[in-house]
């Protein structure tokens, strides 16, 4: 076991929400081997104060400024946040008076509000109706309007601007043991039956590739691919395929299920259809994971979600721990209470269908907080950071650019310092009949993360992990 350093949070003034401030820099002590305490020599004073002369701090204080207009935005505000260039970096609520208290453990603007406003999407909360029948996109988000082109760690930043800030005034520096870790996720968006054999779904990559993507190329080579096909197992059904190909490689991954088809955005598939269900059975003993893949609307129903995940546990025989939601379609006002009241250990539709990166601002599992109410949720949040369908639908790129995006996409990753986040690969892709050449991106992706020493694994694998440096991150 190895020694954490002990941290007490001191308090100037009052803050925009004192628990908020506890629970985002718990997300720091995590990876800086920190415990947050009563009492202890190393101290973070969250000053929230217009003048920032009355504050007593010691030499090897660190600092946060914050002012009363901070819980004034979060609480009233419809626009996004503002943002500063301050020493090189792009730090958010910065302080009226930032540019007279650049000192050495002073950060001069509120990284942590900051930090709390994206992990929680406070943005969209704010300014999106919890009726809004489809999904958000990037655009539509804060990140434009705050000058960033793309989503970026912003939230990362900010709070290693705290640990920067400690290490200039000679805290311990204890060395970081998380291993960056992706999970391999895959979206059962479509599964054919023995009468139709994938036929409809055939007709769908047709005109996805000559109207959506422009490439009658690869209509061409999905009729070839189609045909091929028929004489075998059944196509776009590859779920063994891909649980073949990863335990050859010694890993497994999760498959998110629907089990509501009430809108016409939800996949038709009956998972009571006896070949489904040994399908699936067969994959949890060989340890893979079975999530729930909630229905288009059961991101705003919180009861349905519930409904939902007992029933897929009900078919499977085992608890559900996971879930994403169908076409990432949610609003966090009901989304996370839902999820919650469910009963689910962990989500992964925290990402954008439009682009790939961190929606919010994190390559780091999180808890998301209430602020309404003033707690954190007893979930955890897994960024999904990379999907098949919009490197090809989206950005529609070749499998060899889609292959060298995702490479570099990845190395932005994994260079952030042992963070855990999930790709999304559909089941139906990876039998190179819907996008040609994308299914071999999956498998050459993973044979580079590999090399790089990036953990592939599932959701549940994960869990006691971040549940154990959660409960240490603390001591009451």
């Amino acid at each position: 076991m190895h020694e954490r350093l002990p941290v007490e949070i001191t308090f100037y003034g009052t803050p925009f929400d004192r628990q908020a401030v506890i629970h985002t820099l718990r997300h720091l002590a995590i990876r800086s081997g920190w415990t947050i305490t009563s009492r202890a020599r190393h101290r973070i004073i969250y000053a929230t104060t217009e003048d920032p002369d009355q504050i007593t701090a010691g030499e090897e204080d660190v600092v946060i400024l914050s002012t009363p207009s901070v819980n004034r935005h979060l609480r009233e505000s419809r626009d996004p946040f503002p943002v500063e260039v301050i020493s090189y970096s792009r730090l958010p609520f910065p302080h009226p008076k930032w540019r007279d208290y650049q000192r050495r453990g002073w950060i001069p603007a509120d990284v942590l509000a900051g930090a709390c406003a994206v992990m929680n999407l406070w943005y969209e909360s704010r300014t999106r109706s919890e009726r809004a029948d489809d999904w958000i996109l990037f655009a539509e988000d804060w990140w434009l309007k705050a000058g960033w082109k793309r989503p970026e760690p912003v939230v990362d930043q900010w709070l290693d601007t705290v640990a920067k800030a400690a290490e200039l005034l000679g805290w311990p520096r204890l060395e970081n043991h998380l291993q960056p870790t992706v999970l391999l996720t895959h979206d059962v968006d479509y599964l054919p039956t023995t009468l139709n054999r994938g036929f409809p779904r055939f007709l769908r990559s047709l005109a996805r590739q000559v109207i959506t993507r422009g490439r009658p190329g690869d209509a061409l080579l999905n009729v070839s691919a189609y045909v091929h096909a028929l004489m075998g197992s059944l196509p776009y059904s590859e779920i063994e395929k891909i649980a073949d190909g990863e335990s050859a490689r010694g890993l497994r991954s999760s498959f998110q299920l629907v089990v509501g088809n009430k809108h016409h955005r939800d996949p038709t598939y009956n998972l009571c259809d006896p070949h489904y269900r040994e399908t699936l059975c067969a994959l949890q003993d060989r340890g893979f994971e079975i999530c729930l893949h909630g229905s288009y609307q059961a991101g705003d129903q919180p009861a349905r979600l519930a409904d939902e995940k007992a029933e897929l546990e009900g078919l499977m025989g085992r608890q559900i721990s996971g879930h994403r939601q169908h076409y990432l379609h949610f609003h966090p006002a009901s989304f996370f209470p839902g999820l919650e009241k469910a009963g689910f250990s962990y989500d992964m539709s925290v990402g954008y269908n439009d682009m790939p990166g961190p929606r919010a601002g994190t390559y780091h599992p999180w808890r998301p907080y209430d602020l309404r109410n003033g707690r954190h949720f007893e979930f955890w949040e897994i960024p999904l950071i990379l999907m098949d369908t919009t490197l090809a639908t989206t950005c529609r790129l070749s499998p060899q650019a889609a292959l060298k995006f995702s490479i570099e996409e990845s190395g932005r990753f994994m260079d952030s310092s042992g963070g855990c986040a999930s790709i999304l690969w559909h089941q139906e892709q990876l039998g190179g009949r819907l996008d040609p050449g994308y299914d071999r991106i999956y498998w050459d992706l993973l044979d580079v993360m590999r090399k790089r020493q990036v953990c592939l694994t599932t959701g549940s694998t994960m869990l006691p992990k971040l549940e154990d440096s959660w409960q240490k991150s603390i001591r009451e």
